[in-house]
């Protein structure tokens, strides 16, 4: 059933993303003026995701970083995807309202110290389960060799 289930959203997440592709391609020229306003948000929201799966690339993969933890990796991630999101955000908030931006970098931070320790928490569990099995693995095939 968990297959299944992950099969099932990565199909939704797949034509869903599709369908809005085609629907903000053909809105950009068909739109009015007053819709192609929503339509460049909808635009900056998937570069924005775009670049959030290239630095998940980057910082959560072997791919460029090979040694760091992963507390350091996540807090990398989050500067640098503040570093992206913050332009972008430019067509999202006023710029003449400091609170605007202030709640702006206060709700990121807090989301990203949030998001870090069930991440970081779910990670220890997981090495820590990991390990377990590996030495029980490990005692298992000693015992056999005996």
């Amino acid at each position: 059933p968990g297959e299944i289930m992950k099969m099932l959203c990565i199909n939704f997440s797949i034509a869903f993303t599709l369908f809005m592709l085609f629907s903000m391609f053909f809105g950009m020229i068909y739109a009015d003026e007053e819709a192609r306003a929503g339509i460049m948000y909808c635009w900056t929201i998937a570069g924005a995701m775009l670049l959030a799966v290239v630095l998940q690339l980057v910082f959560f993969t072997p791919l460029l970083i090979r040694r760091l933890n992963y507390g350091a990796r996540i807090a990398l991630f989050g500067v640098c995807f503040y570093a992206v999101l913050t332009p972008l955000a430019f067509g999202w908030f006023p710029a003449e309202l400091p609170d605007a931006w202030l709640i702006w970098s206060l709700t990121y931070v807090a989301i990203l110290a949030l998001s870090s320790l069930l991440f970081t928490g779910l990670y220890r569990r997981e090495t820590k389960l990991l390990n377990k099995q590996l030495e029980r693995y490990k005692s298992e095939t000693a015992k056999r060799r005996k």
